[in-house]
This record gives C-alpha cells, structure tokens and sequence, in this order.
C-alpha cells in the first residue's frame, strides 16, 4: 500500500509541472507571436517582393539578422510601421516590419527561417521567371546614345572634349537614375540638361541629353567607363488599366565605354605656357585720366576670354620691359562660364603704370600665343600697344620763381657767380634723385595698402558721380531702368567700394561669387555675360537685376545689424586736432 500512494504522489507531482510548464510555454508564445509573410509568392527577375514582419505584441522586437538573404536577394529596403485602434474601450497595436526584396536570379528561392527574441518563423519560397526578351524587331524600352566633339580628335591634356550623352525611354519608366561619367585622371563638368522627345524606329521616346565637359589632366590611354541607368518599367497588360500590385521590373542599362587617346603639348607649340582652345581673344580698358602727370597711375585692365578653356588655366600674359616707367601688378579675377556645350573661362589682370618722365608712355604691345585645337595650328592672340601723353610734375609757384635763372648782367659779377651755380647744380640734382626715390618707393607702398585693403577706404569719385550712397543709389536704379550696362557696371563698382561687402574687393566678379542669393547670382550673370558678347544686349533687362539687388540688400543690411559689424572708416568722424 505505501508503494502505491507513492506512485500515484509523484505522478501527481509531475503531471502539475508538466502543465505549468505548458501554461507558461503557450503564454509566452502567444505574447511573442510573428508572422512573417510575402506580399505575392511569383515574381519576374528585376521585380521586387515585400517580406512582411508583423506582431500584435508591442514589447516584441522585430529586429533580426537578414543577411541570411543576400545569397539569394538583395535587400533594397527596410521600413516599419505601427498601427494603433481602440475597439470597445481597448486598445490594440499592430507593429510591422516592410523589407524590399529584389531576386538575383530566376528559379524557385527561399525565404529562410528568421530568428527574434523568443520566436522564429517558417521558410518561405517564390517562383522567379526569366526577364522577358525583346522579339526579333522590337525597340528596347530604354537605351543610351554617346557622343563625342571632337569626334576623331585629337585630343590634347588640358583641352576640354564635350562628351553628350542622350538617355531614351518609354513613357513606363519610374525611378530612373544614371551615374555620371566618372574618368580616371581628367576633371567632369556638367554643362547643360535638355529634355526632349524623338521618334526612333517608329517608336516615341522621351530623351534626356546632358552635356559634360571633360578636361584632361595627363596624357596617354584616358578610360571612360560604362554609366549605367537604372530604372524600373511598369509593365501592365492592355486588359488591365490598373494594377496596383505590380511595382515594375528594374532594369540596368550600361553605355559603352570609351578609350581615347590624349595627347601631350603639341611638339610644334612654341609658346610659353600651353594652352589649348578653341578660341582666345584679348582685349584692355584703360583709365585715361584728363591729365596724367609725372608719378600719377594709369590703370591698363588686360582681358582674356577663351572657349574651352576654364579661367584657373589661364596664364598672366608677359609685358616688354618699360624704361620709364614703374608696373604694380594687381589680384588677378576670372570667372568660369559656359555656354550650354563649351566652357567660357573670363580673367582679367589690371596693372597701376606709374610714369617717371614726362612726354609719351607706351603701354606696349602685349601677345599671347596659343593652340588651336580646331585647326590643330599655333595661333598667337594681340592686344594693341596703348600711348598715353604725361605731362610734367606741377610744382608750388614758389618753386617755379626760385627755379629761374637770375638775368645774365654784363661784367665781372656775373662771370663770378657762374661758378658757384655750377658747382652746387650736382648737389641739387643728388637731392632731386633721392626725393624722387623716395617719392617712388611712397607710392608703391600706397598701392600695395590700396591692394590689400578691403575696399572700405574713400574710392576715387568718377566725375558726375554721386559721393553719398543714396545718391549712387539713385543713379544706379536709372540705369537699370535706362538698361545702361556702361553706367550700371561703373556705378555698382563705386558702391562696392565704398559700401559693399569687403570680401567684393569693388568687383563685380567676387561680388557675384560671394552673395547667397541666387537670384541675384543670375541676374548679374546675365547683366556680365551681355559685357563679353554671349548674350545680346537686347536680352538684358536692367530692372530684374535692380529688383534682385535691392531684395538681397535689404537682407545684408539686417544681417550686418544683427551682427553688429563694427562702421567703416567712411563713417568715423575724424579726430579734433589739437590746439
């Protein structure tokens, strides 16, 4: 008897554990439940599925190790999403887990099991067709077209080449992107995108052109690579207008790569500096004042323009040496633009020349030699010799009378004193040489401060026009309005020395290069390229850059008061001197 009750003891004892154990099993499960699913089990190669992870347990972390799917997909995609309901007074939440698949290959492909904390799911498996092919005859939904100007060549380091390249689809195409043209050792600019539609084959496309300039930076083998185009095609049978189910198969399409050959300086080039284009022209500006003395500046502006050739690989042209006179180069600007298919490099280089006799200054010739990579010859630019009359330093008229000869008096007093006026003439022309030195050596000190400074001082007022800024503002409104580019450039070049920004330096070109507002970058752009023959006059309109430079600033204006920017030297009240 005491045998039996202990069997039946320890059967009741372990059948109670067994069902605890069962309970808290099926509660945990239940708490921790995942489902895992695909939103359609039959796919095309190039089409996506969506792996649905879902869970009713807001505590339950849906975060797992998908790397278990790169063999056999690519994960594109992960998002998660939470919906929360109240039915009855209680509250229901419903967290998700959204992974973009895209099949590698055509074939029957598993899902594997995926493991979460506490739970794990089933194996999943999808049938992948074949990418359908094109029948004999049929035009590709999407291809790209390359060309090359020059075609042939040749092709010459540092001499831009414009490589084209047009993209055709169909009207079923979404998400498309293309990677730019990415060569080995030269620089890529993108110059211009052209929407457009073409027939080809009977077949309507859609066509994007994008223009690049390409600019080598060594010679030998340059290697373009293949850009692919990557987009997906919404393939939807004509019985059925609308299928939201069907999100597109992607396709990759590679353009062909392209080897050419570059070439070093050209051997028959007998320039200094080796610059390639398609074209070069100078030209100068030249501040004549009414009358130029003995020790006053002239400033001679030096302008090169060139197509296919960027504005940092233009060299400073090289003047003939002046007997009589001092040249103080000054911080050369340039600008880069294009034209939608050839890029327009722009610099300009300004020199103070400071004569030191009276009579003609010659501001010579000056040549720049150059490549023509159109004709394939050495051509040699010229800008034209430059005479300037310069009169005698004027002097106090103290000076003038002391500096005349006593009248000749016959007899023996005059022969005395020719002496004593010959002997003390070399100590008098020994002063006058080192005055004149140091009067040189002044100057230059002054316009090398004038170089350096930042454009605050008091600028030299052109005749007729306004001191004050109200005034130059003014007069800068009617010319916009008058469509004047003359009177406008040389009015916002007065104000931007005596009021704009410092970093303008009183350019018109660093001013464009430093504002923020686009706007107002166009509309100088446009009011600039009118000056250098790339837009017609009659394409300006002065009142659009008015409007644009009085917006932007009203903005600076603010932003110089929030910042509490110390005044410039033009408002300082100036000290009481002394006594």
């Amino acid at each position: 008897m005491v045998r039996r009750r202990t069997r039946s003891a320890s059967g009741r004892a372990a059948g109670l554990a067994a069902a605890v154990l069962a309970w808290v099993f099926a509660a945990w499960a239940a708490a921790a439940e995942v489902t895992v699913r695909v939103d359609r089990t039959e796919a095309v190669v190039g089409e996506t599925v969506t792996l649905i992870i879902q869970t009713d347990d807001p505590e339950q972390s849906l975060e797992t190790d998908l790397d278990a799917l790169q063999q056999e997909f690519e994960v594109l995609d992960q998002r998660s999403e939470t919906q929360m309901s109240i039915v009855n007074g209680q509250q229901t939440a419903q967290v998700r887990l959204l992974v973009t698949l895209e099949p590698r290959r055509s074939g029957i492909l598993t899902i594997p099991a995926l493991k979460f904390d506490g739970a794990a799911s089933t194996p999943l498996q999808i049938t992948v067709a074949p990418a359908p092919e094109l029948a004999p005859g049929e035009a590709p939904p999407v291809f790209i077209e390359l060309a090359l100007d020059p075609e042939q060549g040749p092709y010459y380091v540092h001499a831009q080449l414009s490589l084209t390249v047009r993209i055709f689809y169909q009207q079923n195409l979404t998400e498309a992107a293309i990677n730019p043209p990415a060569p080995d050792q030269a620089s890529v600019r993108l110059l211009d995108e052209i929407p457009f539609q073409a027939d080809r084959n009977g077949v309507r496309y859609r066509v994007l052109e994008r223009r690049y300039a390409i600019f080598p930076e060594r010679s030998g083998q340059l290697q373009i690579p293949p850009m692919q185009l990557t987009g997906r095609l919404l393939e939807r049978p004509a019985q059925r207008l609308w299928q939201p189910s069907v999100r597109g198969r992607r396709v990759r399409i590679d353009s062909e790569p392209l080897s050419l050959e570059i070439e070093p300086r050209a051997a028959a080039f007998q320039g200094e500096h080796w610059l390639p284009a398609r074209r070069i022209t100078l030209s100068q500006q030249i501040s004549d004042p009414d009358s130029l003395r003995v020790g006053e500046p002239v400033t001679r502006t030096v302008i090169v323009d060139t197509v296919g050739l960027e504005e940092n690989m233009i060299e400073e042209p090289r003047w003939p040496a002046l007997a009589d006179a001092r040249v103080y180069p000054d911080q050369p600007q340039g600008i880069t633009r294009d034209d939608g298919r050839w890029v327009l490099g722009h610099k300009e280089f300004r020199y103070a020349v400071v004569p030191e006799k009276s009579g003609e200054l010659v501001l010579p010739e000056v040549r720049v030699d150059w490549w023509d990579t159109l004709a394939d010859v050495q051509r040699t630019a010229v800008l034209p010799e430059h005479r300037v009359t310069v009169a005698a330093p004027e002097l106090p008229s103290g000076a003038t009378a002391a500096a005349k000869p006593a009248a000749a008096v016959p007899g023996t007093a005059a022969s005395a004193a020719a002496g004593p006026l010959a002997e003390t003439g070399g100590i008098w022309r020994a002063l006058a040489i080192v005055f004149a030195v140091l009067w040189v050596a002044t100057l230059g000190v002054h316009l090398h401060l004038r170089r350096g400074a930042t454009g605050r001082g008091r600028a030299p007022v052109e005749p007729g026009m306004p001191e004050d800024e109200a005034g130059l503002l003014r007069a800068l409104r009617r010319s916009c309005a008058d469509n004047d580019r003359t009177q406008t450039r040389l009015l916002l070049r007065r104000w931007l020395r005596a009021h704009g920004p410092r970093r303008a330096h009183g350019s018109v070109l660093e001013f464009a290069r430093g504002v923020d507002d686009a706007a107002l970058r166009d509309a100088i752009r446009v009011f600039d390229a009118g000056d250098f023959g790339t837009a017609p006059a009659s394409q300006w309109e002065g009142e659009a850059l008015w409007r644009a430079f009085s917006s932007w600033r009203q903005g600076w204006l603010g932003e110089r008061w929030s910042r509490r920017e110390p005044l410039p030297d033009l408002y300082r009240q100036p000290k009481p001197r002394p006594g």
